[in-house]
């Protein structure tokens, strides 16, 4: 792949059609189309049920289009690849395994000799900030440090794009706030290329230079939302008149789906 293409996920008029043995088929994500350049981060946002984490999922290559293409670093996304890795809602830590081990693991599964493995994971435990704790296992650790874990282990196989999937979502308000600020820290450090999918539209402003808003079910691209906040960011933004009109322009997008969602239209 060439320079200008690393890292590059373009998806172009993707079609995903659920078809559950002897029930209905349910059209999950209808003409979807997005790019995102090397480098970036992207937040996607959208009422319950309109596609969110399917398209994670598709762009890792766990599903597969019904219709259209998806492509990264200009190779059509067939399946799972080193180029990218996704981060899961739930840490899905070995319990079993120290904090060095966990970090090593992805590596180690690639034939990585194992000294060599846990070189890799101590570098990006120190850019988490949990050097120190490599010894410990996941149950001594806190949610917030056992999600940093998780995303150390994906960075420890170096790839070209990082897939989030809401993995703040388990956490206390404050903890998240502060694992926002983290992960941009985590971020800013070589700019992978990032999609994140959250529910929360702050997270998304503070996070993202673009954010896609999905549409209700079947989910299609219903308008994608540019950030205009100059890099570093610090928590303090999200308090700006400017900061917030971006939020209630989003919300007025979705917030009729997200009511109809909860049965309240």
């Amino acid at each position: 792949m060439t320079g200008n293409e690393s890292g590059r996920l373009v998806v172009d008029g993707v079609d995903l059609v659920f078809r559950p043995p002897r029930r209905e088929p349910v059209v999950a994500l209808e003409s979807l189309d997005m790019t995102v350049e090397p480098g970036e981060f992207v937040c996607v946002v959208g009422a319950s049920g309109s596609g969110k984490s399917t398209l994670l999922r598709l762009l890792d290559g766990l599903l597969e289009p019904t219709a259209g293409t998806i492509t990264s670093g200009g190779v059509p996304v067939r399946g799972p690849s080193p180029d990218r890795a996704m981060v899961f809602q739930s840490d899905n830590l070995l319990p079993w395994a120290t904090v060095v081990d966990n970090v090593a693991y992805g590596l180690t599964l690639k034939g990585v000799r194992r000294s060599r493995a846990r070189e890799a994971a101590m570098r990006q435990l120190e850019l988490v900030g949990l050097a120190g704790n490599e010894k410990q296992y996941p149950r001594q650790l806190s949610g917030g440090m056992r999600q940093r874990v998780n995303i150390a282990r994906a960075l420890a196989v170096d790839p070209e794009v990082l897939l989030l999937d809401e993995p703040f979502a388990a956490l206390d308000a404050q903890t998240r706030e502060i694992m926002s600020s983290e992960l941009l820290r985590i971020w800013s450090a070589d700019r992978k290329t990032v999609v994140f999918v959250t529910h929360q539209i702050d997270e998304a402003v503070y996070l993202a230079d673009r954010v896609v808003v999905l549409s209700a079910r079947p989910g299609t691209v219903r308008e994608i939302v540019p950030v205009p906040f100059e890099r570093p960011r610090a928590l303090p933004l999200k308090r700006t008149p400017q900061f917030g009109r971006i939020v209630d322009h989003i919300w007025s997008l979705i917030e009729d789906e997200v009511r109809g969602s909860l049965g309240l239209t």
